[in-house]
């Protein structure tokens, strides 16, 4: 046999064997999933680097070859084509164990980017808190400062003028206490609301379920001791009229601060000096545990005067009737006493108002309450764990009062 059909057979063998190769790569390569990036080494971890050195192995040895400058180099590659029938089996296993390989190498990878998200989204969690962290502390400081000013400010002028200083109660009794002490000064109430009552978009949350009442109400809102402000704040994200009024001198300039229209002042005097029929709806939230019962029915009577026809009263207190509720009760130390539903459901009638009704809220989460697996149980949750608070909704007739 001549020698350059040989060196001509064994150059179309690696001819074809370097076709085969790069099919076999055209073929895992389409059966990678969709978007799947080579790993670069240099950016992999160890062990997808190790896969990486055992794929590159594999590919060199996908089909037998014989390197050039070898002794007997063209017998070689001869034997290697007459024997290529042995060999071919062999070749599909290595392009299979070429294929696993890289299958493993993108499953490492995108269990290391698994691992990378999990690692980053702790971070940005732990980021977020420590920002809100941050936040609170920083504005707990501002308070403090700011309280402190405002109440030696409020405290010289009421000074000045003989006036008592008025306490935390909202909606003013500010009288001082039986024993003649100097009621609670602002400051401390200011605070006191900061720690327990909640932030502001939590208390935003909660009373966002009034705004529907509201709609199309006959006039401008009042919101009775509005205290800092949130509801005051819906009220204007949802372009209605509204104003509000409130005893504690702080928290009055900080709803002013935010541009709300709030005056400092005693919630029933405020009020009572409002024309008849000039209001849309009287709005109180948490407010009629700080007065007496002659007080609450004092307001409601006053309201009844100043809302126009059709005109809505909302009263939301503590709900007496669920046994959790008291804590949140005598946590305030202004409260002077809790309101039964019924008791002002009965004084809102007494007062004149028409279609009284009485709306649950605050329901307390399924694992703050027993495990109902009897009727007992459910009884003993509506006693013990029943919702946190309730409203009464009422209407001012469609007749103005005396006609």
């Amino acid at each position: 046999m001549p020698a350059s059909y040989i060196l001509d057979a064994v150059s179309s063998e690696r001819d074809r064997t370097r076709l085969l190769a790069d099919e076999v790569r055209r073929a895992v390569a389409a059966s990678a999933p969709p978007g799947t990036l080579p790993v670069a080494p240099d950016s992999a971890s160890p062990e997808e680097r190790a896969v990486h050195r055992a794929a590159e192995r594999a590919q060199g040895y996908l089909t037998p070859s014989v390197p050039t400058g070898v002794r007997l180099s063209s017998v070689k590659r001869a034997a290697v084509r007459a024997l290529r029938f042995v060999w071919r089996d062999q070749a599909s296993f290595n392009a299979l164990t070429l294929e696993a390989l890289d299958a493993l190498r993108e499953g490492l990878a995108r269990e290391r980017q698994r691992r990378l998200d999990a690692i980053l989204r702790v971070e940005r969690e732990e980021a977020e808190r420590a920002r809100w962290s941050a936040a609170w502390e920083r504005r707990g400081a501002i308070y403090d400062g700011r309280f402190a000013l405002l109440e030696a400010e409020a405290l010289t002028g009421r000074q000045a003028s003989g006036a008592a200083v008025p306490g935390g109660a909202r909606g003013g009794e500010g009288d001082g206490s039986p024993s003649g002490l100097p009621p609670l000064p602002p400051a401390v109430y200011s605070l006191f609301e900061e720690r327990f009552r909640g932030s502001p978009e939590e208390i935003s949350r909660k009373q966002r379920s009034y705004l529907p009442f509201l709609e199309g109400a006959p006039g401008p809102v009042l919101d009775v001791g509005c205290g800092r402000g949130e509801f005051l704040g819906l009220l204007r994200e949802a372009g209605l009229s509204a104003s509000g009024v409130e005893v504690n001198p702080i928290a009055a300039a900080e709803c002013r601060a935010l541009g709300l229209d709030v005056e400092e002042g005693d919630g029933l005097s405020f009020l009572a000096s409002r024309p008849a029929a000039s209001l849309g709806a009287v709005v109180a939230l948490q407010v009629v545990e700080h007065w007496t019962p002659e007080a609450i029915f004092a307001f409601l009577r006053e309201a009844r005067r100043a809302l126009a026809p059709g005109g809505l009263l909302v009263a939301e207190t503590i709900n007496t009737d669920s046994l959790s509720a008291w804590k949140a009760f005598f946590l305030d130390p202004s409260h002077v006493r809790p309101v039964p539903p019924e008791a002002l459901r009965f004084l809102a009638q007494a007062a004149g108002f028409a279609d009284v009704r009485i709306e649950l809220l605050s329901p307390l989460p399924a694992d703050a309450r027993l495990e109902e697996s009897s009727a007992n149980d459910v009884k003993l949750n509506g006693l013990l764990f029943g919702p946190q608070d309730y409203a009464v909704l009422a209407r001012s007739p469609d007749r103005p009062a005396g006609a």
